[in-house]
């Protein structure tokens, strides 16, 4: 889209956590100059003139449904604010779904790596989905068009939406372009399940992401958590990651996206107040956008040995140090330098923006998998 002389206009909420009660502004966003300025709806005063968001935000990140932060508020943008916003966007960002089949569950990264990169779509939700109730897999199946069988696997169904320009033509070419590892190009169809149209597009979204909360696939044992930070969603790096992390011989047991409050961010990254200096900035970046949470397991024998001995018999490192060990320091410059080879100095960016998060102490895998889905994940539906 160009840029010169346009202008995004956005209705803009923001909860007030004082008198509980949510504010709404005028939120327009200058293109040319990456400025941004907002008036208070109720008041019809200014109350933020024009001024130079934040090097974190984007043009991109001015799109309807989305969350901004901008003055320490959590904003977001919930309606277009004028028909000129609503003629430019509507047909950039286009919401398509994309069914993962169980059988083809290992290509996860390979898919979600397609759709970001190959067709220039942003992952704007995803959850693994276990179907335990006969209505359930009754429902799944008469919507998909497919066989009973191919959806109650050992492995779950993984439902994923995506934004972008004709997204829906976008998917169904690369899908129908494509094959994945192990499966021959004349059975995608029955590997990835997506929309015709924009209205069936609609009907995917509600059923798996707004009308329906699925069993979590979360088995909350031997597991550690990874979260998959806002900036790298922003960056289209969620296939990529996810694809680097299964390549280790990692196990992804469960995989779902959220969008955390405040609140929530400062309560889940509370063990480093008053440890780490950058703590404030760390709850800034994670609440600043979407997440991908993802319960992380060890396959057999997948485990990093203790170097305290030479001794052949020595045992494995449990799954919360190997994956940390794969992870890398948080110091993403210092990373690539040491451990060039780890997730954070592949894909991190600087100590804020270090890729992912993930868990620290041995005791804390479970709680933290716990925090995200089975804690967050009732809330959404509460």
């Amino acid at each position: 889209m160009e840029s010169d002389e346009r202008i995004l206009s956005f209705i803009a909420e923001w909860f007030d956590p004082q008198p509980q009660i949510i504010k709404r502004y005028l939120l327009k966003y200058h293109c040319s100059t990456n400025e941004v300025e907002m008036k208070d709806i109720q008041t019809k005063r200014s109350f933020l003139k024009k001024t130079k968001v934040p090097p974190t935000l984007k043009q991109s990140d001015f799109t309807l449904g989305a969350r901004i932060l901008l003055l320490a508020r959590d904003l977001q943008l919930t309606e277009y604010a004028d028909s000129t916003t609503r003629s430019l966007l509507e047909s950039e960002d286009e919401l398509t779904v994309c069914v993962l089949m169980p059988v083809s569950y290992e290509s996860l990264g390979e898919v979600v790596s397609m759709m970001e990169m190959k067709g220039g779509l942003t992952l704007v939700n995803m959850k693994s989905i276990s179907l335990r109730r006969d209505k359930e897999v009754h429902d799944v199946s008469k919507l998909l068009n497919v066989d009973i069988k191919e959806i109650v696997q050992p492995e779950p169904l993984v439902a994923m939406s995506f934004r972008g320009a004709n997204s829906v033509a976008v998917v169904k070419t690369l899908i129908q372009s494509s094959s994945l590892v192990g499966h021959d190009a004349r059975r995608i169809n029955r590997l990835l399940v997506y929309p015709d149209n924009a209205n069936e597009a609609i009907d995917y979204n509600n059923f798996f992401f707004v009308e329906k909360q699925f069993d979590t696939t979360a088995t909350f044992e031997e597991c550690t958590c990874c979260v998959i930070k806002p900036h790298a969603v922003k960056e289209r790096l969620v296939g990529s990651i996810l694809r680097d992390i299964l390549s280790r011989g990692f196990v992804l047991s469960a995989v779902s996206m959220f969008r955390l409050e405040r609140a929530s961010a400062a309560e889940f990254l509370e063990v480093y107040g008053g440890v780490l200096p950058e703590y404030g900035e760390m709850v800034d970046e994670i609440c600043s956008g979407s997440v991908v949470a993802l319960e992380v397991r060890l396959k057999p024998q997948l485990g990093f040995a203790s170097r305290s001995s030479g001794q052949d018999d020595q045992p494995l490192l449990g799954v919360v140090e190997t994956f940390r060990a794969h992870a890398g320091p948080w110091d993403v410059n210092m990373t690539k330098d040491l451990f060039p080879d780890t997730i954070r100095a592949i894909f991190g960016r600087d100590r804020i923006r270090n890729a992912i998060h993930c868990t620290d102490l041995a005791k804390d895998g479970v709680l933290e998998c716990e925090y995200f889905f089975r804690i967050l994940a009732d809330l959404l539906f509460a």
